[in-house]
């Protein structure tokens, strides 16, 4: 299946009450006394498009985080009551810092064991496709295969160091090339560094409009991975953080009512042109 098939169509544009976040540093306990709960939640700092990105002003990437999940957030937690700071991090540290308790939660996570273990789960609030990105000249036909391990006997499967691809049913004795970026996934395939690139479909076709490259001009073929089902996706809680269940609570009611109320869909809809 090809990208432009499989993946969401992405209109990644900003609401006409545009709402960005500009990534602050945190502010003196007194300060927070009078402005409400401080809050403070990660992103991934090489972003996650739709769902977190920088916006673009004139093309060129700019320090304020936008996407579905920095609306839902400033939807779900408003001032006065709460004081939100949204901090864009490398995904190794953003986990990190929320195990910590430094750090109050993280958004756009996928589970395993392991997070079960470390984090507080919400609620899932939205779903996406695992799949393999591989280069259309090299498999004019697409793939066949059964499982990741067929394909890891057919050339070098990459991933995004830190992410997380048990959904993907790939086996975590066998070992994974990994990169720091999906925006180096075409050059990585272009230059046999890897022969196939585990990625969530909606987030690599929403990471090409970003950067305003067409899969099919660059030569990439998208297909969802065999036996596979639609990946949710959770804000991660810290165990150690001293708002952990009024976050929770405050999270999991809103995105059930705004489910309820048909605006979730909206706003994803607003992000995503679908």
């Amino acid at each position: 299946m090809q990208a432009s098939s499989t993946g969401m169509k992405l209109t990644l544009y900003p609401f006409a009450a545009f709402l960005t976040v500009m990534l602050i540093s945190p502010v003196s306990n007194a300060e927070n006394e009078l402005n409400g709960v401080p809050l403070k939640i990660c992103v991934e700092e090489s972003e996650f498009p739709p769902f977190n990105y920088f916006s673009r002003i004139d093309g060129r990437k700019s320090h304020n985080s936008d996407g579905y999940d920095i609306q839902l957030l400033y939807r779900l937690f408003p001032p006065p009551d709460w004081q939100l700071h949204i901090i864009a991090l490398p995904w190794p540290r953003c986990m990190l810092e929320v195990e910590q308790g430094k750090i109050d939660a993280a958004m756009s996570a996928s589970a395993n064991p392991e997070r079960r273990r470390k984090f507080l789960l919400s609620r899932s609030y939205y779903y996406l496709t695992p799949g393999v990105v591989f280069l259309k000249r090299r498999f004019p036909e697409g793939l066949q295969f059964n499982s990741l391990t067929e394909l890891a006997q057919m050339g070098t499967v990459c991933g995004i160091r830190g992410f997380n691809y048990r959904h993907f049913g790939w086996d975590n004795a066998i070992p994974l090339s990994l990169s720091k970026d999906l925006p180096l996934i075409p050059e990585l395939l272009q230059r046999g560094r890897c022969d196939f690139f585990l990625a969530r479909l909606e987030i690599f076709a929403g990471t090409l409009k970003l950067m305003n490259r067409d899969p099919q001009a660059i030569g990439l073929l998208s297909q969802v991975i065999p036996d596979t089902h639609p990946e949710p996706f959770y804000m991660l809680v810290s165990r150690q953080s001293p708002h952990k269940m009024a976050l929770l609570t405050n999270f999991n009611e809103g995105i059930t009512k705004l489910e309820k109320s048909g605006e979730l869909q909206q706003i994803l809809q607003q992000f995503t042109g679908k």
